[in-house]
């Protein structure tokens, strides 16, 4: 199984080679979690928005200010799984 540094390391480089506008805005990892069978690595990002909105109304104050992705790569190779939004609930 690949250290944890390396599944982070693998998971930005797959970030810039599929969404280097996301990867350009220094993303940090916010939770990295080892799944339950150990077979991958789900590594949520979380980067600032590059500009805050005009605040016209109460909904321009509530919007969310960041962006997320979520990395999933194998735990033993450090392959590409996925590359997602979060789930909402």
């Amino acid at each position: 199984m690949l250290q944890a540094n390396e599944v982070v390391a693998k998971a930005r480089f797959y970030l810039g080679e599929i969404m280097p506008e996301f990867a350009e805005l220094s993303p940090k990892v916010d939770e990295m979690v080892l799944s339950q069978d150990a077979a991958r690595w789900k590594i949520t990002f979380v980067a600032q928005m590059p500009e805050a909105p005009k605040v016209e109304n109460l909904g321009d104050l509530m919007r969310r200010r960041t962006i997320e992705k979520v990395v999933d790569v194998g735990a033993s190779d450090g392959a590409l799984i996925a590359v997602r939004n979060p789930i909402s609930f």
